[in-house]
Protein backbone atom coordinates (compact mmCIF):
# COMPACT_ATOMS: atom_id res chain seq x y z
CA UNK A 1 0.00 0.00 0.00
CA UNK A 2 1.51 3.32 -1.07
CA UNK A 3 1.23 6.36 1.22
CA UNK A 4 -1.53 8.75 0.13
CA UNK A 5 0.90 11.71 0.00
CA UNK A 6 3.10 9.78 -2.44
CA UNK A 7 0.13 8.87 -4.61
CA UNK A 8 -1.06 12.50 -4.77
CA UNK A 9 2.41 13.76 -5.61
CA UNK A 10 2.90 11.19 -8.37
CA UNK A 11 -0.54 11.96 -9.80
CA UNK A 12 0.37 15.65 -10.01
CA UNK A 13 3.79 14.90 -11.56
CA UNK A 14 2.68 12.25 -14.04
CA UNK A 15 -0.79 13.43 -15.00
CA UNK A 16 -2.37 11.01 -17.46
CA UNK A 17 0.66 8.70 -17.24
CA UNK A 18 -0.11 7.98 -13.57
CA UNK A 19 -2.45 5.08 -14.43
CA UNK A 20 0.36 3.19 -16.20
CA UNK A 21 2.75 3.99 -13.33
CA UNK A 22 0.26 2.71 -10.77
CA UNK A 23 -0.43 -0.46 -12.77
CA UNK A 24 3.30 -1.25 -12.78
CA UNK A 25 3.08 -2.09 -9.05
CA UNK A 26 0.74 -4.98 -9.87
CA UNK A 27 3.13 -6.64 -12.33
CA UNK A 28 5.58 -9.33 -11.20
CA UNK A 29 9.07 -8.20 -10.23
CA UNK A 30 11.56 -8.33 -13.10
CA UNK A 31 14.67 -10.04 -11.75
CA UNK A 32 17.94 -10.05 -13.61
CA UNK A 33 21.58 -10.97 -13.60
CA UNK A 34 24.65 -9.89 -15.54
CA UNK A 35 27.36 -12.26 -16.64
CA UNK A 36 30.88 -11.16 -15.72
CA UNK A 37 32.81 -10.84 -19.00
CA UNK A 38 36.09 -10.71 -17.04
CA UNK A 39 35.58 -14.32 -15.90
CA UNK A 40 36.75 -16.13 -19.00
CA UNK A 41 36.62 -19.84 -19.61
CA UNK A 42 33.32 -20.43 -17.79
CA UNK A 43 31.74 -23.65 -19.04
CA UNK A 44 28.99 -24.12 -16.45
CA UNK A 45 25.30 -24.64 -17.22
CA UNK A 46 22.99 -21.72 -16.46
CA UNK A 47 19.95 -23.24 -18.19
CA UNK A 48 18.21 -23.98 -14.88
CA UNK A 49 17.70 -20.21 -14.43
CA UNK A 50 15.54 -19.87 -17.59
CA UNK A 51 17.47 -16.84 -18.84
CA UNK A 52 16.05 -14.35 -21.36
CA UNK A 53 18.27 -11.57 -22.79
CA UNK A 54 17.96 -7.96 -21.63
CA UNK A 55 17.80 -6.00 -24.93
CA UNK A 56 19.96 -3.06 -23.80
CA UNK A 57 22.71 -5.02 -22.04
CA UNK A 58 24.63 -7.71 -23.95
CA UNK A 59 25.63 -9.48 -20.72
CA UNK A 60 22.25 -9.00 -18.98
CA UNK A 61 19.50 -11.57 -18.55
CA UNK A 62 16.11 -11.80 -16.88
CA UNK A 63 15.68 -14.99 -14.86
CA UNK A 64 12.85 -16.91 -13.26
CA UNK A 65 12.82 -15.78 -9.61
CA UNK A 66 11.90 -19.30 -8.47
CA UNK A 67 15.29 -20.56 -9.74
CA UNK A 68 17.13 -18.45 -7.11
CA UNK A 69 20.51 -17.96 -8.82
CA UNK A 70 21.79 -16.02 -5.79
CA UNK A 71 22.17 -19.35 -3.99
CA UNK A 72 24.38 -20.85 -6.70
CA UNK A 73 28.11 -21.36 -6.34
CA UNK A 74 28.40 -19.60 -9.74
CA UNK A 75 27.16 -16.42 -8.04
CA UNK A 76 29.59 -16.85 -5.14
CA UNK A 77 32.43 -17.29 -7.68
CA UNK A 78 31.57 -13.97 -9.32
CA UNK A 79 30.48 -15.45 -12.65
CA UNK A 80 27.43 -13.20 -12.56
CA UNK A 81 25.98 -10.38 -10.50
CA UNK A 82 22.31 -10.10 -9.54
CA UNK A 83 20.97 -6.78 -10.80
CA UNK A 84 17.61 -5.42 -11.95
CA UNK A 85 17.59 -4.89 -15.72
CA UNK A 86 16.71 -1.20 -15.28
CA UNK A 87 19.93 -0.71 -13.29
CA UNK A 88 21.94 -2.05 -16.24
CA UNK A 89 20.85 0.84 -18.47
CA UNK A 90 22.96 3.75 -17.08
CA UNK A 91 26.32 2.08 -17.69
CA UNK A 92 25.25 0.89 -21.13
CA UNK A 93 24.17 4.41 -22.08
CA UNK A 94 27.37 5.95 -20.68
CA UNK A 95 29.51 3.40 -22.56
CA UNK A 96 32.75 3.97 -20.60
CA UNK A 97 35.94 2.98 -22.36
CA UNK A 98 39.15 1.47 -20.98
CA UNK A 99 41.43 4.09 -19.45
CA UNK A 100 38.71 6.71 -18.87
CA UNK A 101 37.86 8.41 -15.58
CA UNK A 102 34.29 7.86 -14.37
CA UNK A 103 32.43 9.16 -11.31
CA UNK A 104 29.46 7.10 -10.04
CA UNK A 105 27.56 9.29 -7.58
CA UNK A 106 24.74 6.75 -7.08
CA UNK A 107 26.73 3.61 -6.36
CA UNK A 108 24.66 1.88 -3.71
CA UNK A 109 24.69 -1.08 -3.60
CA UNK A 110 27.44 -1.30 -6.25
CA UNK A 111 26.07 -3.17 -9.28
CA UNK A 112 26.37 -0.21 -11.64
CA UNK A 113 29.92 0.41 -10.40
CA UNK A 114 30.84 -3.20 -11.11
CA UNK A 115 29.37 -2.96 -14.62
CA UNK A 116 31.29 0.29 -15.26
CA UNK A 117 34.53 -1.39 -14.11
CA UNK A 118 33.88 -4.39 -16.36
CA UNK A 119 33.27 -2.11 -19.34
CA UNK A 120 36.47 -0.21 -18.54
CA UNK A 121 38.28 -3.58 -18.33
CA UNK A 122 39.47 -2.65 -14.83
CA UNK A 123 41.60 0.21 -16.21
CA UNK A 124 41.44 3.98 -15.79
CA UNK A 125 39.90 5.49 -12.67
CA UNK A 126 36.46 4.72 -11.29
CA UNK A 127 35.25 6.78 -8.34
CA UNK A 128 32.22 5.41 -6.57
CA UNK A 129 30.20 7.02 -3.76
CA UNK A 130 28.40 4.81 -1.25
CA UNK A 131 27.74 5.93 2.30
CA UNK A 132 27.35 2.37 3.66
CA UNK A 133 30.77 0.96 4.57
CA UNK A 134 29.37 -2.59 4.91
CA UNK A 135 28.56 -2.61 1.17
CA UNK A 136 31.83 -1.08 0.04
CA UNK A 137 33.81 -4.12 1.14
CA UNK A 138 31.77 -6.30 -1.22
CA UNK A 139 32.78 -4.32 -4.31
CA UNK A 140 36.25 -3.02 -3.39
CA UNK A 141 39.02 -4.53 -5.48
Amino acid sequence: MLPEGFILRMQSLLGEEYAAFSASFDRPLCTGLRLNPLKTGFTGDLSRFSLSPVPWCPTGYVYDAASRPGLSSYHAAGLYYLQEPSAMAPAELLDPQPGERVLDLCAAPGGKTILLAEQMQNTGRLYSCDAAENRVGLIRT
